[in-house]
């Protein structure tokens, strides 16, 4: 029987608060204790809670009680006799005539009905009485056809939680109702000879297993599918199989997480469903361009005929290129081979390839696209390979194949598809060429001569019409109209503004090509996070905004990037530390000669951020008189936002340096308020040639 003593023995402390040897009629009525009370073997609550085919002990320990009566539904029972929490079923126990009301002190009421129920306490006295407990205030009501009786009639609700019983229904492809199980179905996970059996294709088909479970108002879900190696806590559980075979579903938890132990319960039940899983089919599908413009494709479902003269034909010109794109979604592919006639790499396996056609040739097969899938986890190896349905006509035309590049003796030069064999007298009219300098130079300029390379007629001289200097920058375009032909009269088509490869043999005079690149990390905020600079500020570290990022960068993995929530404030220095430093040798500096080099550096400004000048660029040199300071300031007024742009500036030195080091800071940043933030990376700083 359950324990309920100690509830009792507490209320008659905390309730009775004296202590009588007289017997009750000893007593004078007016000194008589009048007092309502009950205990209660479970946790007291505005509802209580108990699991079905459980009971709960009810005691009325109330005093001066006149009439005493429980009262219970229907669906309920009391029990009687000795039994013990112990016992699996207590039905043996209940009192089959004792109905629905009892006038004993302590009642056991059995509760084998799930829902709402009621127990009722009522109880009469000759005064009034009142129960200012925790949960509840009561105060006796006098009786109406009774003058002097007082009523003190409580209900306590019961909530009966039936067991959980998993409900839940599965589809294929979110549409087909593939299995549907209730919460009355009992499953025998032993026996699935009867149940039904799905056909799936790894990585195509899409099972989503939904929990419907009401009966026992579980609070989590658990899926456990052991043959997809798949577990969800999701009441809806979406899941692509990724292997190949035969297996069973698995199975649901489905849990109740009550306010005790007793309330909490977990039920599991098999998922009667068996899995056949294939393997996808490769599907290739595959792309043909010609610069931007599309001119086959060949998608999932498309046949090949098999007559060539059916597919479609193309026409091409000599060392023109097709780029060839793999656009295959289906059969878990991983590996493609290119086989392409007639050019210049024949083999290739890159997702985008790029096949330039060399040779002058009649219409041909364009070749053959293999796709496969090779070690792919659960799945078996595979390819289909299958002629791609193109007929390619080569022609010959002259076009400029190469890029435009200055050369030693300032002549720049570009190689043709063809050999060149007559050139127009006026074909140096119909180039255009413009120059721009960091200096600030910008002009329009001219070309003054054009000729045939005597050791190669595929490739064309071209001189500028002024003295330039490799720390230009020259662009030049072409009108198609300048008379320049082949032996069989094709004319030299066209091209656009080109910028020129300046000829320049020299390096980046900065030593270590990793330190200023930003690539090494420290932990240092005195270095900015980064091995090999430093910036000042001391202890002051809300002055210290420059700090290694890989938010952004255009060389590497990281770039210098400086934050700053206000621009009014005062920002530390940042140096490329040259010379040893703190116990490290970190050579992250120059040593260059006198004369006139090209500082150049990419910055990224975020969209958003107006920043157009208070960047600082800069030089120093310690061991030198002076410190040898120079600082430039960039005009930063027409950097993109949001893309990494170049810079370049035109620095000078008078002197030998022996640890010369880049020096950045802000200073009167335009505009002068508001948050600031940009990133700097790729410094080079090379020797070149200065326009006057």
């Amino acid at each position: 029987m359950k324990d309920i003593y100690k509830l009792v023995a507490l209320f008659l402390i905390g309730i009775l608060g004296f202590t009588s040897c007289q017997k009750e009629d000893e007593i004078a009525d007016d000194k008589k204790v009048r007092a309502v009370s009950w205990a209660i073997s479970e946790e007291h609550k505005d509802t209580l809670e108990i699991s079905i085919d459980d009971y709960i002990s009810f005691m009325d320990v109330s005093q001066g009680v006149l009439f005493h009566e429980w009262t219970i539904g229907e669906e309920s029972n009391y029990l009687k006799g000795e039994f013990s929490k112990t016992e699996e079923d207590f039905t043996p126990f209940i009192d089959s005539l004792g109905g629905v009301k009892s006038e004993d002190a302590t009642v056991h009421v059995y509760f084998p009905t799930a829902g709402i129920q009621k127990v009722r306490l009522y109880n009469t006295y000759d005064q009034k009485v009142t129960h200012n407990g925790a949960g509840r205030q009561l105060e006796a009501v006098e009786m109406t056809d009774q003058p002097g009786i007082w009523v003190i009639d409580t209900t306590f609700n019961v909530e009966v939680y039936d067991n959980v019983k998993p409900s839940f229904y599965v589809l294929k492809n979110h549409t087909d109702t593939v299995l549907f199980v209730s919460a009355a179905q009992e499953v025998d996970g032993a026996d699935d000879s009867d149940w039904p059996t799905i056909d799936l294709i790894a990585s195509e088909d899409v099972l989503t297993f939904v929990d419907t479970t009401t009966v026992g108002k579980p609070t989590d879900t658990e899926w456990t599918l052991s043959y997809l190696e798949e577990t969800s806590k999701n009441r809806v559980f979406e899941v692509v199989p990724m292997k190949t075979g035969q297996g069973r579903a698995g199975a649901m938890k489905s849990i109740r997480q009550g306010s005790s132990q007793a309330l909490s319960q977990t039920v599991q039940k098999t998922i009667p469903l068996k899995l056949n899983i294939k393997a996808p089919e490769v599907r290739p599908q595959f792309e043909v361009y010609k610069g931007e413009t599309l001119l086959f494709a060949y998608n999932d479902g498309d046949e090949i005929p098999s007559d060539p003269a059916d597919w479609t034909s193309i026409s091409i010109k000599v060392n023109e290129s097709l780029t060839y794109v793999d656009n295959t979604q289906r059969g878990l592919t991983n590996g493609r081979v290119w086989t392409l006639n007639n050019t210049t790499d024949e083999i290739y396996t890159d997702e985008n390839a790029v096949a330039q056609y060399p040779t002058i040739s009649m219409a041909f097969e364009a070749g053959t696209f293999k796709v496969s899938r090779q070690g792919v986890a659960g799945m078996p190896d595979t390819e289909v390979e299958l002629k791609i349905p193109l007929l390619i006509a080569v022609d010959e035309a002259l076009l400029k194949t190469s890029a435009l590049t200055e050369e030693s003796t300032k002549v720049i030069s570009f190689e043709t598809s063809i050999p060149v064999a007559t050139i127009g007298a006026d074909a140096a009219s119909h180039f255009t060429a413009h120059i721009t300098n960091p200096n600030g130079y910008d002009s329009p300029s001219s070309i003054s001569t054009v000729a045939i390379d005597p050791n190669n007629s595929q490739r064309i001289f071209l001189t500028v019409g002024e003295t330039t200097y490799n720390s230009d920058d020259i662009t030049i375009a072409y009108d198609g109209n300048g008379g320049i032909s082949s032996a069989t009269g094709n004319q030299l088509e066209a091209f656009a503004e080109e910028s020129v490869v300046m000829y320049n043999l020299s390096e980046t005079e900065f030593e270590d090509p990793d330190l200023i690149s930003v690539e090494v990390p420290t932990t240092s905020l005195g270095n900015a996070n980064a091995e090999g600079w430093y910036q000042d500020g001391g202890a002051a570290t809300e002055k210290k905004k420059w700090l290694r990022s890989t938010a952004y960068a255009s060389h590497g993995d990281a770039s210098m990037s400086f934050i700053s929530d206000d621009r009014t404030i005062e920002t530390s220095t940042l140096f490329s530390i040259h010379n040893i430093h703190a116990g490290k040798t970190w050579a992250n500096g120059m040593k260059n000669a006198p004369g006139d080099y090209l500082l150049s550096f990419d910055i990224f400004i975020p969209e958003g951020v107006d920043f157009t000048s208070g960047l600082i660029t800069g030089f120093q040199d310690t061991s030198l008189p002076g410190n040898d300071k120079s600082e430039y300031t960039p005009d930063l007024s027409n950097v993109e936002k949001g893309k990494w742009v170049t810079v370049k500036q035109i620095v000078s030195f008078d002197l030998q340096a022996s640890r010369r080091q880049l020096v950045l800071k802000v200073v009167n940043p335009v505009p002068a308020t508001g948050a600031l933030e940009f990133y700097l990376d790729n410094f080079t700083c090379i020797a070149i040639e200065a326009r006057p």
